[in-house]
């Protein structure tokens, strides 16, 4: 593999996106909050207040890479040629390796003039083509090979490795989160019922905040120049939070 990548594949896997989702744990965060203990709405009834985190972590089920490929050189037109035939041979290696064209499309395609300061002044300096791709993924564990394809036929440069969850995993654990967090904010409730001589005998109001993903710091490892690149990540942890307003009686 070329010793190009190395510079470049040191990157941050970002698992993000609202509402993801993978392979469920179904651990639930104890973190709940009281916001209120007990009190009586408008007509009279007790009432108990509270709000509580739930979590689930999920292994990613879903790759977005965005690779690029550069050229530079005094002619514009010449550098547009340069890019255009490096993109060439590396979509046909991607094609050549299972990757529908579908799945890649393009993020950014530009040629810039480049300038060098020389005695204070702006010069000219040739120019500088950049036609970026992003390619998504269904299977995570193929991102390294996938790289590999790409930086050794034609792409220069790895911007960027986001392991994230596909829509239909995204609900799944939204609605899990969700659950979770709707048992703590039931137990919870019911030690303040239980405190103050209560019994919790419905829910009165309640509303859900932000679904958060965590983000795992990941990296793409390369031990030789001719090993295979080999991606490192860690599950998504997902949270929700709610608060809920319960009915009470004494």
């Amino acid at each position: 593999m070329s010793r190009k990548l190395l510079a470049t594949v040191g990157v941050a896997l970002l698992l993000v996106t609202a509402g993801c989702a993978g392979s469920l744990n179904p651990a639930a965060s104890a973190n709940a909050q009281t916001d209120q203990t007990n009190g009586t709405d408008r007509s009279g009834n007790s009432t108990i207040s509270v709000s509580a985190s739930g979590q689930v972590e999920a292994e990613p089920d879903q790759a977005v890479l965005q690779v690029a490929v550069l050229a530079s050189g005094d002619d514009a037109n010449a550098v547009r040629e340069q890019v255009a035939q490096n993109v060439t041979r590396m979509r046909e290696a991607l094609r050549n390796a299972g990757i529908a064209d579908d799945q890649i499309r393009t993020v950014q395609y530009s040629i810039d003039q480049q300038y060098r300061e020389e005695n204070g002044e702006r010069r000219p300096d040739g120019f500088q083509g950049v036609h970026a791709f992003e390619i998504t993924l269904s299977n995570v564990s193929r991102a390294g090979p996938v790289i590999d394809a790409a930086v050794s036929n034609g792409a220069d440069r790895v911007q960027s490795v986001q392991l994230t969850l596909s829509e239909e995993r995204r609900r799944e654990v939204r609605a899990d989160a969700l659950r979770n967090a709707m048992d703590n904010a039931r137990a919870d409730a019911d030690v303040i019922a239980e405190s103050a001589n209560l019994t919790v005998s419905g829910v009165h109001t309640v509303s859900t905040g932000d679904v958060g993903f965590s983000s795992v710091r990941a990296e793409a490892l390369t031990a030789q120049s001719d090993a295979g690149t080999q991606i490192e990540s860690g599950p998504v942890t997902v949270t929700a939070q709610v608060s809920v307003t319960y009915n009470a009686t004494g």
